[in-house]
């Protein structure tokens, strides 16, 4: 919880550095497409990325607002599904996921930062929270000499998680803008290493 509070604090922050603004202040809407990497942690020795998928697209559709450089916006995202069959032995143990799929879904907020690097091109550092819920299914078995258990995985869990990454934005003109971002999470979702997104995007402001 204090690094959400310090995460919050600089939220605010963003938005008071006062310099010569890059856009008009109001209501924009937007949609982003990105891919993200997630690998796993290990667990009892068994290396997750073995059994869970790792390579998801998703679209985000957000509405946000311009406070001369800086902005805040929240958005709904939703991805597809990924799928992976997998399997490790550790111990004597084999563990094998069948068809093993995940996918997800849920809110973003975040804040950023235009600084104007040229006259259509601007550079925007932002940082953004998740409360996404996830949605799995598959097979998993579980063998050791002769004994052999086979048991389907199928549930739900909300999990939230903070990114911070860097964009550039080409700036079309006073209404529409493109550009490209990254980002890489700081506060992880349970059970892993890291996850990783790239993105690109297009808004327009009213």
């Amino acid at each position: 919880m204090k690094l959400r509070n310090k995460i919050i604090a600089l939220m605010i922050s963003l938005i008071a550095i006062p310099t010569f603004a890059t856009a008009k202040d109001g209501t924009y809407v937007g949609a982003k497409i990105s891919k993200i990497t997630v690998k796993y942690s290990n667990f009892e020795g068994f290396n997750g990325d073995n059994f869970f998928p790792g390579d998801f697209k998703a679209l985000d559709l957000h509405a946000g607002y311009n406070i001369g450089n800086g902005f805040f916006e929240i958005a709904y995202l939703n991805s597809d599904k990924d799928t992976k069959t997998g399997s490790q032995t550790v111990g004597g143990v084999t563990v094998t996921g069948t068809n093993i799929g995940l996918e997800f879904d849920g809110f973003r907020v975040g804040a950023g930062y235009n600084f104007n690097l040229q006259n259509n091109i601007t550079l925007k550092p932002f940082i953004n929270y998740y409360d996404l819920k996830f949605k799995g299914s598959g097979t998993a078995t579980i063998s050791s000499g002769s004994n052999r258990i086979t048991g389907e995985l199928v549930g739900s869990e909300r999990d939230q998680g903070i990114d911070a990454g860097l964009g550039l934005d080409y700036v079309i003109n006073n209404q529409s803008k493109i550009g490209i971002s990254y980002s890489q999470f700081i506060d992880k979702f349970e059970d892993t290493q890291s996850t990783k997104v790239y993105s690109i995007n297009y808004s327009y402001q009213f």
